[in-house]
């Protein structure tokens, strides 16, 4: 099982051979331990432990439940979790086996959240929904699709100003680092006018005037735009929100004007174009499955799902999180935004992801109604729910 963990786990690892036996062989010998990241949680008898606590025999529960030299994690839940990381070594008779033990390791701490194993076909996910290409604020990636749109939205606003460019940022000047940097609009309606280097919204719009220093610095720039013939000038970022939540300037619409000022309600109009062109860039760029998957586990604070998906077995080991559907039968969806805290891979190209559920829906009391589902699953397996 080839495994990466996003959020490593407290965990103390126990390298002193005569405490690894006093574990194995007090606390685990003749139990069931559970076998980490199996659809069905598997399991296995320990059977007996050899006086170093190197090497353990086990008792299968079906043929061939384990392959030669596959590396597995053997765990139990006690006062804390206890793990057993193993190696496949032999394969005896009646489904034993023989196992390398690699490491013991106990939790520094309880398991904040109480995890259950939902009824099979309870609990699954859907329409699960992430980027094609990481759009990050170096800029290093930036898809077709964006250039596309900024050129489609450039001609539409061409007839409307003397002078019109959207672009993906660049160093290109001191005005447009501070649009990116503050992610705020910088408009100036009259550029032979002071009072038009200020801001009213200080919130929304870039104040100018304190950017540049003090009036000889202002009326410095009023006569740099009147040797340029620039009436007005207009620069608006492009903000994309990618499928982490993270609010990415991307870009620019920069309008300037020559002899006519640039209307406040233009500005708001080139502000909503910009949403519409962010939107259009998601759409392009988000990757949508439909197919049902597996919830194998949950907690109020998350879920533990089986994937196999050409686009998604790619894909989510280079993401931080993604949004999906989650359903309870005979349920409406709750939509959430999942975090992926570890992914594990086994054999046969299964993912295993462990997802913390963090932000809101847009629907109010969706999380309250998981929460809710999950106790009342807590419940009836007899777990008391505080």
């Amino acid at each position: 099982m080839e495994k990466v963990q996003r959020k490593q786990r407290d965990k103390e690892f126990i390298t002193d051979p005569g405490k690894k036996l006093h574990i194995i062989g007090k606390f685990l010998l003749k139990t069931d331990l559970l076998v980490r990241d199996t659809e069905t949680h598997e399991s296995v008898q320990l059977l007996s432990v050899n006086k170093d606590a190197t090497k353990i025999l086990v008792q299968g529960r079906m043929a061939e439940q384990f392959k030669l030299n596959a590396h597995i994690v053997l765990y139990k839940l006690l006062a804390r979790y206890v793990e057993l990381e193993c190696e496949v070594l032999e394969e005896k008779p009646n489904n034993q086996y023989i196992m390398q033990v690699e490491h013991v390791s106990i939790a520094s701490r309880e398991r904040k959240f109480t995890r259950i194993k939902p009824p099979d076909g309870s609990v699954w996910i859907t329409n699960l929904r992430t980027s094609r290409t990481t759009i990050d604020a170096n800029l290093f990636n930036i898809p077709t699709s964006v250039k596309v749109n900024f050129a489609d939205t450039e001609r539409t606003l061409k007839p409307k100003f003397d002078i019109v460019k959207i672009d993906v940022f660049n160093s290109i000047g001191d005005k447009f680092d501070l649009v990116k940097k503050t992610g705020k609009i910088l408009y100036i309606p009259n550029t032979q006018k002071p009072d038009s280097f200020k801001s009213s919204d200080p919130s929304g719009f870039i104040d100018y005037e304190h950017e540049l220093g003090d009036d000889d610095d202002v009326r410095k720039k009023i006569i740099e735009y009147a040797n340029q013939k620039i009436r007005s000038e207009l620069i608006v970022p492009v903000i994309y929100i990618n499928h982490d939540e993270q609010a990415i300037p991307i870009g620019y619409v920069h309008a300037q004007n020559r002899t006519r000022e640039i209307d406040i309600t233009e500005v708001m109009e080139i502000k909503t174009l910009t949403f519409d062109m962010v939107d259009r860039i998601r759409e392009s760029n988000t990757i949508l499955v439909k197919e049902r998957f597996a919830v194998i586990d949950l907690s109020t604070g998350g879920l533990r799902v089986k994937i196999n998906h050409p686009d998604l077995n790619s894909e989510l080991p280079r993401r931080k999180g993604f949004t999906f559907d989650i359903f309870f039968k005979m349920q409406s969806p709750i939509t959430a935004y999942g975090v992926v805290r570890s992914i594990a891979r086994d054999t046969d190209g299964n993912l295993y992801v462990g997802l913390s559920l963090e932000g809101n829906s847009a629907r109010p009391g969706e999380k309250k109604r998981f929460i809710d589902n999950v106790n009342r699953m807590l419940s009836d397996s007899g777990v008391k729910v505080g």
